[in-house]
């Protein structure tokens, strides 16, 4: 699995805390299955996160996975949030894009509908897509799949979490999440893991789910040949 979607840097947002949980959260992703992780530590107001601690942590992190030995290939980008997204100078956002290519963009709870339109028009100028994360969360956008398949069709990618997928966010967001699934509009599964506690777990059992429900071609689409494709290696 390459997972385009985690908070595996410590100290910078509300990801794990020590250097040691982030080498844990590691080591469980690997296990899970995770060959690529890229690391999205939050961009908003509550976390400014800089660009250059984020580089510092994931240096020290790779010569701790090297030193483990732990196999888990390393990139940064960030997840950005709505209010970011659609002020902040392109200066600002590029550094923390996914390949330069695309920007992994939060939708919040009360995220209103009419920002999706407005986050891909914005992006699109600098030849950005954007990549609407955890839709499922949002009331405005999980009920309207026309919203998201009109940002797809303008070259935006969506992504479901696994912990939504396991129930960790409750009922409502479970529901959403797997009706999205059902309708065809996802693209990408995340783990957005902030701690050790569990995190590969809910990839795990999420991970199996859709391969129960949807097949071993759509597993690997969402898990590995989409997100190939923003990394730009091999699936």
């Amino acid at each position: 699995m390459i997972d385009t979607h985690c908070h595996l840097l410590h100290s910078l947002d509300d990801g794990p805390k020590t250097e040691r949980d982030s080498l844990e959260l590691a080591r469980q992703l690997a296990v899970a299955g995770v060959r690529t992780v890229v690391c999205t530590p939050h961009f908003s107001r509550r976390y400014p996160t800089a660009v250059a601690p984020a580089r510092a942590r994931i240096a020290e992190l790779e010569r701790l996975l090297f030193e483990a030995p732990i196999s888990l290939s390393l990139s940064l980008a960030a997840e950005v949030s709505p209010a970011f997204a659609v002020s902040k100078p392109m200066e600002e956002l590029l550094p923390r894009s996914i390949d330069g290519r695309f920007l992994l963009v939060e939708l919040e709870p009360d995220t209103p509908a009419a920002f999706l339109e407005t986050a891909v028009d914005r992006l699109a100028g600098e030849r950005l897509s954007p990549v609407f994360a955890h839709p499922e969360r949002c009331p405005s956008v999980r009920e309207q799949t026309r919203l998201l398949e009109e940002a797809r069709a303008a070259g935006a990618l969506i992504q479901v979490v696994a912990p939504s997928l396991t129930g960790r966010w409750g009922k409502e967001v479970g529901v959403a999440a797997w009706r999205l699934l059902d309708t065809g509009v996802v693209d990408l599964l995340g783990s957005d893991s902030h701690r050790p506690s569990h995190a590969a777990t809910h990839l795990e059992v999420a991970s199996r789910l859709v391969e129960e429900r949807y097949g071993g071609e759509v597993l690997a689409d969402l898990a590995e040949r989409v997100p190939s494709r923003l990394v730009g290696i091999a699936a």
